[in-house]
């Protein structure tokens, strides 16, 4: 059975400020399917020494974060995300139940919708990719339009609507699904909604593939976790400190991330609906990875356990702020029930990570120069080794990070441009396998290693030059030698 709920939402502009119903759908039993959400997608010392103690550096945000953390909308997250019935309007006639479902030709739409009371000039409607580009290439849709407008299906409301019936279509398309509310009429809708691709298939055309992807990208980062681990434990010379053990949870962190998204789509496709867990967890979890990998990329440009043993004071409260802070606005992007409050809520994460993104920069870049500055000065020596090869790791930390901001909008590009609609599995291979090749060429950088051998060898050089050769002369020594 697919069950129904009702919530209160505002009604969007042109509807005079009334209260409408927003309906929403809880998916249970093999007959139901989800259309999946496009947020996906894809944390010692004495402050007189300019040090502080994390816990005198976290009291301040855990506060802040203590006295908000009731204020969550936790009755959100009682159904999973991708169960809401979106109702974001095109314009004031138009809300969208579902958007960009991927069907094949011969899949099977069934639909229910009741409503509590008649409505006139009100209709549910079906718009295929290339019908609802032309609803919207219209500068303003009135009410005297829309009765010539092409639809692939469409049914008065009513006092209710009940349909089942087969997609026939030359080719594989994306639909929309939505309510026609001509006359911009107050609605109280309970939805009833499944849509299962040929071969029981519940979920997207454009997500079906996804699953083996996610779990393959889930097993290399696993294995390459392990095989660092191993590096550090194994290989004699090489002491390891906090940070090598960051990059092992960022990796780990990526790995359970993409095992739980894994399990949650094949939950999908095999049941049409996914437990609350399997839809919030894998979500919850990639918001704290997303801000491990951020403490990461920060930490390696300021140099901790690098360049030096600690951070200062404000460094530690800027970290530690902008990961409770950028956890807070996750977890209420994660809970949302609108399209405008996740933009909201995406919208200010993007912008306190694009202030960390500047920090790292800026960072960066002076203890590039500082190292260079040092270098100009420094003798032939194992400390100028160490320092060749710090140089060196943050001369490529510069193309790093560059790499990892650039991505996003490669990734777009490929969605958008080169790669088609249907193949959403490719996106997402290229997107991990982007991520993987960050991690292992930082990881490679900043590897804990011995000097360079050249200065090894001034060194042995410097060593025999001080050892007194016996007999003394020119001979002597030659014949030492």
């Amino acid at each position: 059975a697919i069950l129904a709920q009702e919530k209160p939402a505002w009604c969007p502009s042109g509807l005079h400020g009334q209260k409408v119903s927003q309906a929403t759908r809880t998916m249970a039993g093999p007959s139901g399917t989800s259309s999946r959400s496009s947020r996906s997608s894809r944390s010692s010392g004495s402050s007189r020494n300019g040090r502080m103690s994390l816990r005198s550096a976290f009291r301040p945000q855990a506060l802040l974060f203590l006295a908000t953390w009731a204020q969550l909308p936790w009755h959100s997250l009682a159904a999973p995300n991708d169960s809401e019935v979106n109702f974001s309007p095109v314009n004031k006639f138009w809300w969208a139940l579902v958007t960009d479902v991927g069907l094949a030709p011969s899949a099977r739409v069934r639909m229910e919708v009741k409503t509590e009371f008649p409505v006139n000039n009100t209709y549910l409607v079906m718009l295929s990719r290339n019908q609802r580009e032309e609803w919207r290439s219209l500068p303003v849709l009135t009410p005297e339009q829309t009765g010539f407008l092409v639809s692939f299906w469409r049914s008065d409301l009513g006092s209710g609507v009940m349909a089942d019936f087969q997609v026939k279509a030359p080719r594989s398309d994306r639909y929309d699904i939505g309510v026609l509310n001509v006359e911009g009429q107050l609605l109280k809708l309970n939805v009833e909604l499944s849509i299962v691709n040929p071969g029981g298939e519940h979920l997207p055309l454009q997500e079906i593939g996804l699953a083996h992807v996610l779990f393959a990208c889930s097993v290399l980062f696993l294995v390459s976790s392990a095989v660092l681990v191993l590096t550090l434990l194994i290989v004699p010379g090489r002491g390891w400190t906090a940070l090598h053990l960051l990059i092992v949870i960022v990796w780990l962190l990526k790995s359970l991330v993409l095992l739980l998204e894994w399990h949650d789509k094949v939950q999908v496709s095999r049941y049409g609906s996914d437990t609350v867990i399997g839809a919030l967890g894998w979500q919850l979890l990639d918001k704290a990875q997303e801000i491990m990998e951020l403490m990461m990329f920060l930490l390696l440009a300021l140099g901790w356990k690098y360049l030096r043993g600690s951070l200062n004071i404000t460094e530690i409260r800027f970290a530690v702020g902008v990961s409770v802070i950028s956890f807070y606005l996750g977890v209420f992007e994660v809970a949302c029930t609108t399209q405008e409050m996740c933009s909201g809520y995406q919208l200010s994460r993007y912008i306190l990570h694009s202030l960390c993104y500047l920090v790292i920069i800026v960072a960066m870049n002076f203890n590039l120069q500082m190292l260079h500055s040092q270098l100009m000065d420094a003798p032939a020596s194992i400390q100028a080794g160490k320092l060749y090869r710090m140089h060196s790791a943050y001369k490529a930390f510069r193309w790093i990070f560059l790499s990892f901001i650039v991505a996003p909008t490669v990734e777009i590009f490929l969605r958008l441009s080169v790669i088609p609609w249907d193949g959403l599995w490719a996106v997402v291979l290229i997107t991990e396998l982007q991520t993987w090749a960050t991690y292992a060429v930082a990881a490679y950088f900043f590897r804990p290693d011995a000097s360079l051998a050249v200065f090894e060898l001034t060194r042995d050089a410097v060593s025999d030059d001080d050892t007194e050769v016996p007999g003394g002369g020119i001979a002597a020594a030659a014949a030492a030698a």
